[in-house]
């Protein structure tokens, strides 16, 4: 892996277009910054750019249209940029005096109907499936690899977006919309991609490392009672403390003495087995976490693994869960990541009890996949 030397990156580059448009000329004349926040799942990928607005143009004359999309790619001079995805323009926000212009985009267009709410009923289906007649219905591209878990029945009375935001969350799956491609991907896979970059603790800044074991609980059991025959579904799953740098030097604890319980409709076993894998994982990616900034470089994006180097007991690979990467007028760059930890070989990490039952389902795939 190439190391970040400042003289291999001499001068950040971006390009921006507006209704397929190339504009970046004009906006760079009036640049303040340009900042594109790439979440892992949960949130929208967003960009704002804010313009120096002193004439009086982008207010008026200039004023963007809601709705209309915004493309960007980012990168350092001399080098091939990263598209981070499409936009639609949901606000303009001015600020006085020092008259600036914000514009402010989302990845998850408001031109679609994924926030109308469907009153739908799926049977005898898998997560896959699902996944897909979803991204089939909205006229999206799905990417991912899915388990095909059996479903017995999925009651939808929420928007598609709600919907599978609230799936991803049940079966640990990272789950966003980005232009046209809908992002429904295990997070069980992501863990396991080779590195994009290796980092030196010293050579970061602002940085925050939490290494914690009281909300990783000591085993995790899903329970669920059929209403109309009574009968009792449940699975439940130790924790083996896999992911721990240092156990307690009295106890050997490695995790809280907690049981963590949920009640969620499992039709079988395997769904609530694979609903308790699901919280396993999260909360064992939780135990230890990490902050910091770094010189911008357009692969440090959600989903993928960059290694902490000379970090003691708290190095090894970060999966990245958010990245603000930001632009300014100066030519500056950087990236704010937050990142969770999914392996340490030194320490013995691993994530076998968590992994996959079923050979998953690919759609899409190229090479990453959250962007």
């Amino acid at each position: 892996m190439d190391a970040m030397i400042p003289e291999q990156v001499p001068e950040a580059r971006f390009v921006l277009t507006y209704q397929q448009r190339n504009i970046t000329r004009n906006i760079s004349e009036h640049l303040l910054s340009l900042t594109y926040m790439d979440f892992l799942s949960g949130q929208a990928d967003s960009l704002d750019v804010e313009l120096e607005d002193a004439e009086g143009k982008w207010r008026d004359a200039w004023y963007p249209g809601h709705g209309d999309s915004l493309a960007l790619s980012i990168g350092w001079e001399g080098k091939p940029l990263r598209e981070v995805g499409r936009f639609e323009i949901d606000g303009i926000e001015l600020r006085c005096p020092a008259s600036s212009v914000t514009i402010r985009a989302l990845g998850t267009g408001i031109n679609s109907p994924l926030r109308t709410p469907e009153h739908k009923a799926y049977e005898n289906t898998t997560l896959d499936a699902v996944a897909k007649q979803v991204a089939t219905r909205q006229g999206l591209e799905l990417i991912g690899s899915i388990e095909p878990i059996k479903l017995d029945r999925l009651t939808q009375q929420e928007s598609d977006l709600e919907f599978l935001r609230n799936l991803a969350g049940e079966y640990d799956y990272a789950f966003k919309v980005t232009g046209k491609r809908m992002v429904f991907h295990a997070i069980s896979a992501l863990v396991k991609g080779v590195p994009v970059a290796s980092m030196v603790l010293g050579d970061l800044a602002n940085v925050t490392l939490r290494d914690q074991i009281r909300e990783v609980p000591k085993a995790v059991e899903v329970k669920h009672k059929e209403p109309a025959t009574k009968k009792l579904i449940s699975y439940t799953i130790n924790n083996k403390g896999e992911t721990v740098a240092v156990p307690s030097s009295s106890s050997k604890a490695t995790t809280s003495g907690d049981t963590k319980k949920k009640r969620k409709r499992s039709a079988s076993a395997e769904e609530a087995k694979a609903k308790a894998k699901a919280e396993l994982a999260r909360a064992n990616r939780e135990r230890t976490t990490g902050a910091w900034t770094a010189m911008g470089r357009p692969n440090l994006v959600s989903g993928n693994i960059v290694t902490l180097a000379a970090a003691g007991k708290l190095g090894g690979n970060y999966l990245i869960t958010s990245a603000r990467h930001e632009m300014t007028r100066s030519g500056g760059y950087i990236v704010d990541l937050e990142s969770c930890r999914v392996s340490a070989p030194s320490i013995s990490m691993t994530q076998d009890s968590t992994k996959p039952d079923l050979a998953l389902s690919t759609y899409g795939i190229q090479q990453e996949v959250v962007a």
